[in-house]
């Protein structure tokens, strides 16, 4: 899939006196399921979870850290006691974390009990370390690229190399007291062993040196067969020693992620196997300790573990991860599918906990929605919208999705109701149901819902947008608009007043709002070119539905411009904020909120002006770049979603956000507070840039710590080097020319030494 490159932007936001509220992350509205409280509820959804333990607020309680490639890191802080964690979602901690290409670890590697950060970057590890800043909070500097240098390489040093897409094993495989790494090999097969020298060499702590001690860990060969071959040894040159194939066909492939974990507790390292190639694990058994003190070998298997107990079938690709998530001194396992798509996104989380006593393995399954249960979790891609529905004062909360994955693969949509329960200083929301009117019955692809009076008898219809561009018409057949609706689907598949199916080509978005101001609310559906197009009410007769498509392009708004596919816009239209206006805010596919003006003017031929390409600074997304700079992809895009309104019935307006992962955030509006805008920096260091977006011309004004001369350089969405430039640090600010570059978005990136910090910046004219 085409990457797209997601980043924080700072742009400067004085411009009146309204613009100093903007919305903030916000957890304070609870959320029930029955008498069962979601704590989790407002942390979005899980689709291909990876997971980590560490400090992350310097209180000496280990706390939850998540990352999804291409998605970006969730921090949970443990509010529980020792032996009895309460995780809880403070998104306030991600901006902290170094950007992460295909995997992320936390572990300790300079024994300083701070965790430190391991992700692919360029070469296969890359490694970040960590620190508390002033305010304790975890943070990290790039420390270096993992390379070894030994007679095993040819010339110089060779980097320690992790095949995209696969997560190697960080643990202290010797037993030394520094951390050692594994990896499959690149075309697979074996697995490369990085010994940590650093004990040996009696280097300083905070430090590592990787020398490749073997070829063949675990003297194990893993093959497209389901079986690994056992007793396997490599070659004296360090070449692999293929595999007996009758076919002549080569036998290999990559896609692993091997867990490391002492099964037995019997003091060696077993592991569990992931396969791209299958939907189970492959326990392999290390019999190092029972055959002596001679080099780790795998000596027995299990090919879909565990056998005698609850096993494992997690569509696609499931990876084990080994912490103690349950805080009792022992790790546990969490098991989740490592490849997006067509995998499980709801009981994506297995949970088994580890009873093992020496000697006695004992590994007991728990759940397989851990963490999901407690969350908002629609499967993929959340279509959140608020509508007042049992006509009591107070807005409702309606969810849609692109879908929950079936057996066979496809996804298949319902909407749920939450139930605004707010009392007086108690916001909260209760879950009613989770298949609305029965919608699941109809198997639709994609629920995206949307309320109001489209055939003019005063009651509040629904319409619902569908993944393959088309709508369903719910009529609302109650005695009176005051009455909670009676929903009726009067159109499966709507037609227009031609008799005409209208269909926008994929992932119908749709929203009622009278754009021409001629007192009949009309239709406008966003969708996968990033446009809204308008349908004009051109009914009649009160309760007679017909809609006149007018204008492909509605006032020329497109999310993601750059793009010319793959948008998916949402459409908002309402107020924001205390101007008392209407605008336009669409979501889009790389997460950002756009937000237009003049939608509320009554004239559809105007060219509808964009105010901010990244509203009030939300974006779903995470910056996925490496240290270096280069393009490390996002799969497939965030995919926001807002609605907006008075959700506790204090006068200010709140959002929910949808995501791609099927997960809503929730955000209120308050003071403008500069600290708290996201911003990817490093250690004592801020850049900005304005005006941004900019047309000729972008200002980059930077303090902090810096080497005396640092380089200022523009990046295309294709990860290639655009302009570059090497100024002196004291300047403090520094124009970039824009002049010829075309319209799109770009990321400036400041150098100084090792360190990198990013700033994303858009060119309009």
């Amino acid at each position: 899939m085409k990457p797209v490159i997601l980043i924080s932007v700072f742009l400067l936001a004085a411009l009146s006196a309204n613009a100093q509220m903007m919305y903030y992350p916000d957890n304070s509205v609870r959320v029930f399921s029955g008498s069962k409280e979601l704590t989790l509820a407002w942390a979005g959804g899980f689709n291909n979870p990876q997971f980590s333990m560490g400090d992350i607020n310097n209180d000496g309680l280990q706390d939850l850290v998540i990352y999804e490639p291409g998605k970006g890191v969730k921090t949970f802080i443990n509010k529980g006691a020792p032996g009895n964690p309460d995780y809880r979602y403070y998104p306030q901690f991600e901006k902290n974390f170094a950007p992460s290409y295909s995997y992320m670890v936390l572990a300790d590697y300079n024994r300083d009990r701070i965790p430190d950060l391991f992700e692919r970057g360029l070469d296969g590890f890359a490694v970040h370390k960590g620190y508390y800043n002033a305010s304790n909070e975890l943070c990290f500097t790039f420390y270096q690229d993992l390379f070894y240098y030994n007679d095993l390489s040819s010339g110089g040093g060779t980097n320690a190399f992790c095949n995209p897409g696969d997560i190697p094993g960080i643990a202290d495989l010797d037993n030394d007291g520094d951390l050692d790494f594994i990896a499959y090999n690149i075309v697979g097969g074996t697995i490369n062993y990085y010994r940590n020298m650093q004990v040996e060499n009696s280097l300083p702590t905070d430090s590592i040196r990787v020398f490749l001690r073997d070829r063949c860990w675990g003297k194990v060969y893993q093959a497209y067969w389901r079986e690994h071959m056992l007793h396997y040894s490599c070659n004296n040159s360090g070449l692999l020693r293929e595999a007996a194939d009758t076919t002549g066909g080569k036998k290999t492939h990559s896609g692993n992620t091997p867990c490391l974990f002492d099964w037995d507790m019997d003091g060696d390292y077993d592991y569990l196997d992931g396969s791209v190639s299958f939907n189970e694990l492959t326990f392999l058994k290390n019999g190092r300790i029972e055959h002596g003190s001679g080099p780790d070998s795998m000596v027995a298997q299990d090919t879909m573990w565990q056998a005698g107990g609850k096993r494992v079938v997690l569509p696609v690709w499931p990876t084990a991860f080994n912490i103690d998530i349950d805080q009792d001194g022992k790790k546990d396992l969490l098991i989740a599918p490592n490849l997006g798509g067509a995998s499980e996104n709801y009981k994506c989380i297995w949970f088994y906990k580890n009873l093992t006593t020496a000697g006695s393995p004992n590994w007991q399954f728990q759940s397989d929605s851990f963490l999901t249960d407690k969350t908002i979790d629609l499967g993929t891609a959340a279509f959140p919208m608020l509508f007042d529905y049992n006509m009591d004062g107070k807005p409702d909360l309606f969810l849609g999705s692109d879908g929950y994955r079936q057996a066979s693969g496809i996804l298949r949509s319902r909407i749920s109701y939450y139930k605004n329960t707010s009392t007086s200083g108690s916001p909260s929301f209760t879950l009613q149901t989770t298949d609305f009117l029965n919608i699941d019955t109809f198997g639709f692809q994609g629920t995206a819902p949307a309320f109001g009076d489209i055939d003019n008898d005063g009651k509040a219809d629904m319409l619902i947008g569908h993944t393959d561009g088309t709508l369903t018409y719910y009529k609302n057949i109650a005695s009176s608009a005051t009455a909670q609706p009676v929903w009726h689907p009067a159109q499966v598949i709507l037609q227009d007043n031609a008799g005409v199916v209208i269909n926008v080509d994929g992932h119908a978005a749709p929203f009622i709002y009278d754009i021409d101001k001629d007192g009949k609310k009309d239709l406008v559906i966003g969708n996968l070119y990033g446009t809204i197009q308008y349908y004009r009410n051109v009914s009649t007769s009160p309760g007679t539905i017909s809609l006149q498509l007018v204008n492909l392009s509605l006032g020329g708004a497109q999310v993601d411009p750059t793009q010319s596919f793959g948008n998916y816009s949402t459409p908002f239209i309402g107020k924001l904020d205390a101007s008392g206006r209407d605008f336009l805010l669409m979501g889009s596919n790389s997460g950002q909120l756009y937000r237009f003006d003049s939608v509320g003017c009554g004239d559809t031929t105007v060219a509808y002006p964009l105010l901010n390409g990244q509203y009030s600074y939300i974006d779903t997304s995470f910056l996925q770049y490496n240290h270096a700079g280069s393009m490390a992809g996002a799969y497939g895009g965030l995919r926001s979603a807002p609605t907006v309104g008075d959700v506790d019935g204090d006068g200010e307006y709140e959002m929910i956000v949808g995501d791609v992962r099927g997960g809503v955030r929730f955000y209120k509006r308050k003071p403008y507070d500069n600290s708290a805008v996201p911003r990817v920096t490093g250690e004592s260091a801020i850049i900005n840039l304005y005006p941004n977006p900019a047309a000729n011309s972008v200002n980059v004004s930077w303090s902090g710590n810096f080497q005396s001369s640092i380089k200022l350089s523009i990046i295309n969405m294709q990860g290639q080097l655009v302009s570059s430039v090497d100024v002196s640090s004291s300047l403090q600010t520094y124009s970039i020319p824009l002049g010829g570059l075309p319209e799109g978005v770009y990321i400036c990136m400041l150098q100084s030494g090792d360190n990198r910090y990013y700033q994303r910046v858009s060119v309009l004219r």
